[in-house]
């Protein structure tokens, strides 16, 4: 587990104080209301009467918040005439974003003092306000401090609880940046030294077996077969279609992924995505396992790394960014601070996680690894129950860490192995437990949001094996122990990419873009009683406490705070997909017959028992046919091409589809839609034989297509045997508005004059005197430069 800690209690000298600015009085005696908490300087920090120039967060208060719970509450609630209708950024902005008034009240506010204010981002959450800290503090009220850090970089940091007046108080949920300047710092919880497509066999990760190797850990391999990953990659599974992105703080060592990659012969997709300027500092050791993890786990996924500074405003800003982005599915974070501290963060990121839930992005965090004891040497010297942010909010799910001394038979138990080195969890003092956190074990007295939700692997001496070249020179960031190459890697931050891959691959096998919140499915699926390995013995407590004590959280039937509800089994993944509108009211209507060559049209509409569209939901569509081969299925949004037997189809807003079959021989054709895995309707098509002089052509099958210098070229093979005789073909990039013919004979054409680099969806038919064939859709492919 990262820490991204934003204070630590210290005693500051009334020596620096005398050193800081102090507020103007304008403004200062109006009706004023606390916006934002100070905590006192670190050791080694000294405050200077430099003036600093500095940008912080403020988060705006939602227009309808009450009208947000509500519909997060239908949006994940299977039966409702919304349920997984995600939103847009901009949607979400123009229903539950701050209101024009505010943003104009809150921006005119600070601009009075001379501060500059951003414009409001695309989810109407976050504004960014830029000034000196004279004019700070004259904002706010309070004295500003321009504080030099031990590694010599400056900082504001607000003396005391600032404050505002109240009619722009109003409008403020949470200030950002200001609160702490303490030097984050960003260690795993332990490692252990090296002491001698999907994923290939890595020889140099060492053994895979039952029990961890020589290195003190399992490889990837070993870790798919544990949480049913081998059997998915074996049918195609590996996360095709999902994004995750991997919130960092830290340097990702390029070269090394690059070591681990190769090893295992991974090729993924991964880009960075800089933010605040990036990361900044040495490689950093947990940056590196969560993108080998992430890569590993998930190969057929896409890796987004979002990297910004661990400093003032830039973890807030990173979830915002991917909030509004959006083109992430799931959300990886081994980054996390105390619950309690008041650096103002919490309330931001809990705006900025609802709107994530609302566009369908799942959010994975790890636990902490201070044990049920979160907040020791910040908000508290002694052990006290706390735990850890985000992964203590409603809307992310938190993960905790298991010492797996064998897979099979599977021996686990609670990670513990003494302060900093035991799995989060506890009770939050900040959220109320949700209404779908109900399980065996949960009793009603417990009222704050509980966690971790599940656990997997996270003791580093039954952990992960990564390869990471870090020492303790200053040029790499490292803690605990580390060694050079290939080696074992632990804590709850190995669980956040785990769980994420599983995620990944579980929206591939539930053919759904996005599963969005997960945890009124987690607690669902419990009662399956296959879901999950409970784990009964270990205790979170990583301070020596005695039974009965009020941070001692002890394993044991069913749900309990040291290891939410058990383990993820090998059917995890499968249950994770989300239940079907009970009793789903289909409407269809197909063609009884047609002949080879032609289309039947399939028509579907989709709605809920209560009467509400099923719009945007994906269905699957397969057609078989008598007489062997395969029959073509052809519709707009397919996730596969025509010439196919199964392809993933999304209905439209109001619930409906169209889906065109095919067949080039005659053939009875039975077509069979399914949700989720739940059969909807089966219909059957009798395809009969013309003579070849009186049909239509057969469907175009493309040879190949590929870009040329402004353009493309596409050819197709000539008519099968037997088929209708073709007069000439077309190919249309503009959807059959405008079609370009080309030569029976040769086959071929070149498309010329279009705009390099921009993608192209291509049709095809062909033609003769009956008329012409069934389009044969290609793409979407760029034209070349």
């Amino acid at each position: 587990m990262a820490l991204s800690r934003r204070g630590i209690v210290t005693t500051l000298t009334s020596s620096l104080l005398l050193l800081s600015l102090t507020p103007l009085s304008a403004g200062a005696s109006a009706p004023r209301a606390v916006v934002a908490g100070a905590l006192p300087l670190p050791v080694g920090a000294t405050v200077t009467s430099q003036p600093l120039r500095t940008t912080f967060d403020v988060t705006l208060t939602g227009r309808d918040p009450a009208g947000l719970h509500n519909f997060l509450s239908e949006l994940y609630r299977p039966g409702s005439s919304v349920f997984h209708h995600f939103l847009t950024p901009t949607e979400f902005a123009s229903r539950f974003g701050a209101t024009r008034a505010s943003v104009s009240a809150v921006s005119h506010y600070f601009q009075h003092y001379g501060l500059s204010v951003s414009a409001i981002d695309t989810g109407g959450i976050l504004v960014h306000v830029t000034g000196n800290t004279r004019e700070i503090a004259s904002a706010f009220a309070v004295p500003v401090d321009t504080v030099r850090r031990a590694d010599g970089t400056l900082a504001a940091h607000f003396r005391s609880r600032a404050t505002l007046p109240l009619g722009v108080a109003h409008d403020v949920s949470a200030v950002v940046g200001l609160s702490s300047v303490v030097q984050p710092s960003a260690p795993l919880s332990n490692r252990s030294i090296n002491h001698v497509t999907t994923p290939a066999s890595c020889p140099s990760a060492g053994t895979v077996g039952n029990t961890p190797n020589s290195f003190g850990g399992y490889p990837v391999a070993a870790q798919a077969q544990l949480y049913g990953l081998t059997s998915a990659w074996a049918n195609g599974d590996t996360g095709v279609g999902q994004t995750i992105a991997v919130y960092e703080l830290g340097v990702v060592d390029t070269a090394d992924t690059n070591v681990f990659f190769s090893c295992y012969h991974l090729t993924p997709s991964l880009t960075t995505v800089s933010v605040d300027g990036g990361a900044t500092g040495a490689f950093n050791d947990e940056a590196t396992m969560d993108v080998e993890e992430a890569a590993a786990l998930a190969p057929g996924a896409a890796l987004q790394v979002y990297s910004g500074p661990n400093t003032s405003s830039g973890p807030v800003d990173i979830y915002s960014r991917i909030a509004n982005d959006n083109t992430a599915t799931i959300v990886t974070t081994s980054w996390g601070d105390c619950e309690i501290d008041p650096a103002g963060a919490t309330t931001a990121e809990n705006q900025i996680f609802q709107q994530m839930a609302a566009q369908g992005q799942t959010v994975i965090a790890a636990a902490g690894d201070a044990g049920s004891s979160d907040c020791v040497g910040i908000t508290s010297k002694s052990p006290v129950p706390s735990v850890d942010d985000p992964a203590s909010q409603p809307l992310v799910t938190g993960v905790g860490a298991l010492t797996v001394n064998s897979i099979s038979p599977l021996q686990e138990s609670v990670w513990n192995t003494g302060p900093n080195s035991a799995s989060g969890g506890g009770q939050s003092v900040l959220w109320s437990r949700p209404s779908w956190q109900v399980a065996p074990g949960i009793s009603s007295s417990l009222k704050g949001r509980l966690v971790p939700d599940l656990s997997v692997m996270g003791d580093p001496g039954t952990g992960f094996i990564q390869y990471f070249t870090g020492n303790s020179t200053g040029t790499v960031t490292c803690t605990t122990s580390c060694s050079a190459g290939w080696g074992a890697i632990g804590g709850t931050s190995i669980g956040a990419p785990l769980v994420s891959a599983l995620v990944a691959t579980a929206a591939q096998v539930c053919s759904t873009s996005r599963l969005g919140l997960i945890n009124p499915t987690l607690y669902s699926i419990y009662s399956s009683g296959t879901a999950y390995a409970d784990v009964t013995t270990g205790s979170n407590d990583a301070y020596a406490g005695k039974p009965g004590d009020p941070h001692v959280y002890s394993a044991g039937p069913g749900f309990d705070l040291a290891s939410g509800l058990g383990s993820p089994t090998p059917s995890f993944i499968s249950q994770l997909c989300p239940t079907p509108p009970a009793q789903t009211r289909v409407q269809s209507y197909v063609s009884s017959s047609a002949t080879v060559g032609t289309s039947a049209v399939l028509s579907l509409s989709l709605h809920t028992p209560a009467g509400g569209a099923l719009g945007n939901a994906q269905i699957v569509v397969t057609a078989t046919s008598s007489a062997g081969g395969t029959p073509g299925i052809d519709a707009p949004a397919s996730s596969s091409g025509s010439g196919t037997n199964s392809v993933t189809v999304t209905t439209d807003p109001h619930g409906f589809v169209h889906i065109d079959v095919s067949s080039l021989v005659a053939a009875r054709v039975t077509v069979t839609v399914a949700l989720q895995g739940t059969t909807l309707v089966t219909k059957s098509v009798t395809f009969k034989a013309l003579p070849p002089t009186r049909q239509i052509p057969a469907r175009v099958v493309v040879t190949s297509i590929h870009n040329v210098s402004q353009g493309l070229t596409l050819n197709v093979a000539a008519p099968a045997a037997g088929t209708a005789p073709v007069s000439r073909y077309q190919v249309s990039v503009t959807n059959g508005r405008v079609w370009i013919s080309f030569s029976p004979v040769i086959r071929s054409v070149t498309l010329r004059s279009l705009r390099p680099g921009t993608s192209y969806d291509v049709v095809v038919r062909a033609l003769n005197a009956n008329g012409n064939s069934p389009w044969t859709r290609v793409g979407p492919i760029a034209a070349g430069h």
